[in-house]
């Protein structure tokens, strides 16, 4: 009687974490004898390749967004475009995260823009809750809808954050800054 290695998708998620960080790739042959199981048992667990780089994309995201949110100084517009900030300067220096740019850029706009991963999707949702916690806050008023600025809101600091995989420009996080801000001047704190 032969046993079969069980592996739970969290264990998958910190080891495809692990190569991931330390190589900026996922090879799925790799990340199967890091967590001891076959390659079939692996695409069980997991469906995609796809999939779990965007879990691994997006769970480093989350926590970078979050910190950022933490440690963001001021209130309203400010304090945002501070986080904006925070969160975009951690990503353009992730060595990880440039490399896949850099080495499969294919896979990583399909990762980070498609909607079966819905890495960008997610942070929307994000960015709606950050956002909305400063207008609970009574720190911002918008004139704008919250899902569409939301969505603006990301998808301006993907355009500067990923530039180099978009349209062959760098990542220029001043431009992000003062564009992102202007979205943000379309409502203004209340007296």
């Amino acid at each position: 009687m032969t046993s079969r290695r069980v592996v739970e998708h969290a264990q998958v998620l910190r080891a495809a974490d692990a190569l991931f960080t330390r190589t900026g790739r996922l090879d799925m042959d790799e990340l199967a004898r890091a967590v001891a199981v076959s390659r079939a048992t692996l695409y069980r667990v997991v469906r995609s390749r796809d999939l779990l780089l965007g879990e691994v994309l997006w769970q480093k995201g989350r926590a970078t967004t979050l910190w950022a949110e933490r440690t963001a100084q001021g209130s309203g517009a400010d304090r945002l475009v501070h986080v904006a900030r925070l969160f975009n300067e951690r990503v353009v220096a992730d060595e990880s995260l440039r490399t896949l740019l850099q080495e499969d850029p294919a896979t990583a706009f399909r990762v980070l823009f498609g909607p079966e991963v819905r890495v960008h999707v997610r942070f929307v949702e994000l960015w709606r809750g950050v956002l909305q916690r400063e207008v609970d806050a009574g720190t911002l008023a918008l004139g704008l809808d919250l899902d569409a600025l939301a969505y603006v809101f990301v998808r301006v600091g993907e355009s500067i954050i990923y530039a180099d995989l978009l349209g062959g420009r760098q990542p220029d996080l001043d431009v992000a800054e003062v564009v992102q801000r202007a979205l943000l001047a379309a409502g203004t704190p209340p007296a």
